[in-house]
């Protein structure tokens, strides 16, 4: 479907607006109302056209009998309804994609809903989707409005079963729900740090495909702030009674809290069968275990669990007054995991002897052992007093960090509601982070130093993660400084600041800074005895800092991670996957055999078939890294099946799914390039760049995938093309400070020798002046091959024959490679023009095992100037 110009949407607008006036007055007076009104022609047609669609008996978009199948959204045809709400209906549909046809779930906006804000309402839904990238949240893969105003979303069809329904049909035990559950506490989390608040999380809303794989779905009433302008009474109607928090309906400002809320609802249901029983404002909640007391009730089997523990954490994350719930959804994923491995909860008040009944509990063997060996009493008095004291200790840590986190969620809150930008629009979440970082640093830091730093440290780690590298950086540091005082209170904090700013220091290209708080971060994780996940993850990092300059420590700190994990729990896990990877890296350095990177490469791959589904984003991923070691030995029947693979997995994903599918087809076309399948390459690039022009990705991998196509223009003649795929790829560089990387000195150098072959020398010159490598260094090939064919070009013969020499040296023919070839004919060329037979026949000695290889078999066969300056 075209899209509409700037003209047509306006009036589309316009007639939007009257159209929502219309719905909201009474049937009697809407006649009179329409013939009192005079806008523009254009603007009576389509109002005249809403209003005669929604007055037709069989309104398409209200119809219940499958009256929208067959029709088009974009590039969506739908086919049967899957379910309907007040303000959707949800129907599958498909899209032609490439040579695959693509599924998906389209939620179309009901005419019913389109009064009373629900047009408002469903466009900040796809605001939300397409600003949320979790494996927990339903991604948003297309919008657009049709011809006739109708607002639609593309998801990713999930064919799932709802949370509750599922859990009852298989009769799961608590810890297994628990288990399960946690996976939407961590959706959630996701939502709120990066300022979104779903507000209707229910059973209906959370779907588990077969794999157990959670899928948080319809954040329709979501939000990134408070939007002032939503009426009370139509958000009233979208809530779900039993599940929106007491303070949602009495139409307060909504805050974290009310997912919390819905949270403890959700597990309320699933783990008694029912939503938390109403009752009179003010009233407690009736205790979750009184409900499935009774031996006949279905989920008796949940009794002892909720009595024993899981009673306080519900009550508390159900708590009438927001600011006695848990203070995030983090919070309450971290009480329910202290729980499943059998330490003292924090909803219940830590006394001693609750505390010492966990350890017990905790350690069986231990404690028997203990009083078997009690013959000394004030041996066994000196170990309780220990414990009490260190009870106390955690007690007082454990109220340190609540306090805490429950002054930075009050904190945030007001941030949400203060924040006031242009009139008639929303907060950006920039905005409310700029306002939460000033509020932090103007008020808090004076009152409460801790709880300041803990705000920019989140305001930090979400601007690094919206691009907002200079004021992160500001955040993170002024951060780092509030806790430094207080390393023993805060070592994990600490930690995290430094892995962040460590993160920057990578991005910036600073690799001395980063390694100095990737290491900081490794000995501050010792101080707070940090999980062995965490501990690994920073020691991976630090490996990678060490890779380009030091890449035998690297080898040497990958081998020492890999060796540990063996026999852990984080043998064949994510974390023993990126160690691995890191090896191969290093290995990758001169001096190392390629070959000894074949069996990590397959065990990398093995691991990845294990811990990933064979629809991941993760499993796509990894098979595209791999291809590069297969490919870079000959390998290329191996690297290409693999890459086909990858392209395979990533139609499948719901993860990323549009930047994955444009990753695979340029790995792909990447494999076909380097076997000089050109014309089979340039559609995996074209469909690669679309994809990622789509999505706004201003990555590397966007940069070399612009870069792969641009080469494959210039061979195959396209210049004009090429060059305007250099200068994206070079504007992405550029973007990330990457101008005298070795990527961008050889775009400028494939830049310079399109030119050439367009007969612009100037241009060429201008391009080559423009790019010097830092001293020391060498130029990569394609720059330094430029700068020979700017001498021939400018009869310049002797030069040329010298530098090409040069470059035939470092570069010797390969069956792994063919941009080898390019001094090699260009050699061959100058040989040819200067008459000197003895240097061709040198020239087709030295490389006589490759003289059947395109298209070095042409120019040395018959040299000319098309034939050796081609593209291999």
């Amino acid at each position: 479907m075209p899209a509409m110009d700037a003209e047509a949407l306006a009036q589309w607008r316009i007639a939007d607006a009257l159209f929502d006036q219309w719905l909201d007055l009474p049937e009697a007076g809407r006649d009179a109302w329409l013939a009192a009104q005079a806008p523009d022609p254009p603007v009576r047609r389509r109002l005249e056209r809403m209003i005669a669609a929604h007055r037709r008996p069989d309104a398409a978009l209200d119809a219940r009998d499958g009256g929208l199948a067959g029709r088009r959204f974009g590039d969506w045809t739908l086919e049967e309804e899957l379910g309907r709400g007040g303000m959707a209906v949800v129907h599958r549909a498909w899209r032609e994609q490439g040579m695959a046809r693509q599924q998906a779930a389209v939620k179309v906006l009901t005419l019913g809903a389109l009064g009373a804000t629900g047009r408002e309402r469903f466009q900040r839904e796809a605001q939300i989707l397409a600003r949320l990238n979790h494996p927990n949240v339903t991604a948003l893969v297309d919008s657009g409005v049709a011809e006739d105003g109708t607002c639609w979303l593309a998801i990713p069809l999930v064919e799932g079963e709802r949370i509750d329904r599922w859990c009852a049909a298989r009769g799961l035990d608590a810890r297994t729900i628990v288990r399960l559950y946690l996976q939407v506490c961590d959706a959630a989390a996701y939502a709120h740090r990066n300022l979104v608040i779903h507000r209707d999380l229910k059973p209906s809303n959370v779907l588990v495909d077969a794999g157990g794989h959670v899928r948080l779905l319809d954040f329709g009433i979501g939000q990134f702030a408070d939007a002032g302008g939503e009426r009370t009474q139509t958000l009233w109607r979208a809530l779900t009674p039993g599940y929106a928090a007491p303070e949602q309906l009495r139409g307060a400002p909504p805050t974290t809290a009310v997912d919390v809320y819905g949270l403890g609802a959700l597990l309320h249901r699933l783990l008694t069968g029912r939503a938390p029983q109403g009752t009179a404002e003010g009233a407690q909640t009736t205790r979750p275990s009184l409900l499935v007391r009774s031996a006949g009730d279905a989920y008796h089997r949940h009794y002892v669990p909720l009595r024993n523990d899981l009673d306080r954490v519900l009550l508390k994350a159900l708590a009438e007054e927001p600011g006695q719930r848990y203070p995030s959804a983090e919070a309450l994923a971290a009480d329910l995991r202290r729980w499943l491995e059998g330490r003292p909860i924090l909803a219940q008040k830590p006394r001693l002897g609750y505390r010492l009944r966990k350890f017990v509990l905790r350690n069986t063997l231990g404690v028997a052992t203990a009083c078997l060996l009690a013959a000394t009493v004030a041996a066994g008095i000196g170990a309780t007093v220990w414990q009490a004291d260190l009870a106390r200790r955690e007690a007082a840590h454990a109220r340190d960090r609540a306090q805490r986190a429950e002054a930075v969620r009050d904190f945030l809150g007001n941030a949400f509601v203060s924040t006031r930008p242009a009139q008639g629009r929303v907060p950006d979440m920039l905005e409310v982070v700029a306002a939460s970082a000033r509020g932090a640093r103007e008020t808090l830091a004076a009152t409460d130093p801790l709880a300041a730093a803990d705000v920019l440290l989140l305001t930090g780690t979400v601007r690094a993660n919206l691009d907002a590298i200079d004021e992160a950086e500001a955040d993170l540091r002024q951060a780092l400084g509030l806790l430094a005082p207080h390393e023993a209170r805060a070592a994990s904090e600490l930690s995290r600041a430094h892995w962040e700013l460590g993160r920057i220091a990578r991005h910036r290209g600073d690799r001395d800074a980063a390694r100095e708080h990737i290491q900081r971060t490794v000995a501050l994780n010792a101080l707070w005895d940090a999980p062995a996940n965490e501990r690994i993850r920073a020691r991976i990092s630090l490996g990678e800092t060490l890779l380009a300059e030091e890449p035998a420590r690297a080898e040497a700190l990958f081998r020492e991670i890999v060796a540990e994990i063996q026999g852990t729990e984080l043998e064949d896990s994510l974390r023993h996957l990126n160690a691995l990877n890191g090896l191969s890296i290093a290995l990758a350095t001169p001096g190392h055999d390629a070959r000894t990177r074949l069996p990590i490469q397959e065990e990398r791959l093995r691991i990845a078939r294990k811990i990933y589904d064979d629809d991941s984003g993760g499993y796509a991923f990894t098979l595209t890294d791999v291809t590069h070691t297969f490919a870079g030995l000959g390998m290329f029947d191996r690297a290409e099946a693999l890459a086909r693979e990858a392209v395979a997995v990533a139609d499948r994903t719901r993860q990323r799914p549009a930047e994955l599918k444009a990753m695979t087809r340029c790995n792909l076309a990447l494999v076909l390039q380097q076997r000089g399948r050109l014309q089979e390459a340039l559609p995996l690039y074209d469909a690669g760049n679309t994809l990622l022009l789509a999505g706004s990705h201003q990555g590397l991998a966007t940069e070399r995938c612009f870069r792969g196509s641009a080469y494959v223009r210039a061979a195959l003649g396209q210049h004009r093309d090429a060059l305007d795929d250099l200068r994206h790829a070079g504007a992405l560089l550029a973007r990330h400070r990457r101008t005298l990387h070795p990527d961008a000195l050889a775009g400028c150098g494939l830049a310079a020798s399109v030119h050439l072959r367009g007969g612009d020398r100037a241009a060429a010159a201008h391009e080559l002046a423009q790019c010097t490598p830092p001293d020391g260094a060498d130029p990569p090939l394609a720059l330094a091959q430029a700068r020979a064919e700017l001498l021939l070009a400018q009869g310049d013969t002797a030069g040329a024959t010298c530098l090409a020499a040069e470059l035939r040296g470092r570069h010797r023919p390969a069956e792994a490679a063919r941009d080898w070839m390019r001094p090699w004919m260009l050699s061959m060329l100058l040989a040819r023009q200067a008459g000197d037979a003895a240097a061709q026949a040198a020239l087709a000695t030295e490389a006589s095992g490759f003289l059947r290889s395109p298209p070095l078999a042409a120019c040395f066969a018959a040299p000319t100037e098309a034939d050796c300056l081609a593209l291999p």
